[in-house]
């Protein structure tokens, strides 16, 4: 488990637009810290959607809320196609990790990146503010 979140992948959003999922991460490769932008199944844009939307610290308006992939993940006994992630949630000062399901295939996808030492395959993801 790692212990500093700035060298986590980040979940930073998830949307439909015009029928098309996607997954907004961050994270840093090769010194930048980049937004990437992928295409997902529907069934984990509802997966995210419930990470996303998990609040588990009082005073929820004091400051923002924050996901971390932890690399951690395990088989989902009863459903060949799906894995419980290790999220850490962050905010302030406090920190906890939870266990979210989404589907193996999304877990592929972050370790993928997360395997990257060059930006050079994902460009065409990258989103710039």
């Amino acid at each position: 488990m790692r212990d500093k979140s700035e060298n986590m992948i980040e979940l930073l959003d998830v949307s439909k637009d015009n029928g098309i999922y996607s997954s907004l991460i961050k994270y840093k490769i090769g010194g930048d810290d980049l937004k990437i932008r992928f295409s997902i199944d529907s069934c984990d844009y509802v997966y995210l959607r419930n990470i996303l939307d998990f609040r588990p610290y009082e005073n929820t308006g004091f400051a923002k809320y924050h996901y971390y992939f932890s690399l951690s993940y395990r088989k989902d006994a009863e459903n060949i196609d799906l894995a419980y992630i290790n999220i850490k949630v962050e905010q302030a000062n406090r920190h906890k990790q939870y266990e979210f399901k989404v589907s193996k295939k999304y877990v592929s996808n972050l370790l993928w990146f997360n395997s990257l030492t060059d930006k050079k395959e994902i460009e065409a993801m990258i989103e710039f503010d």
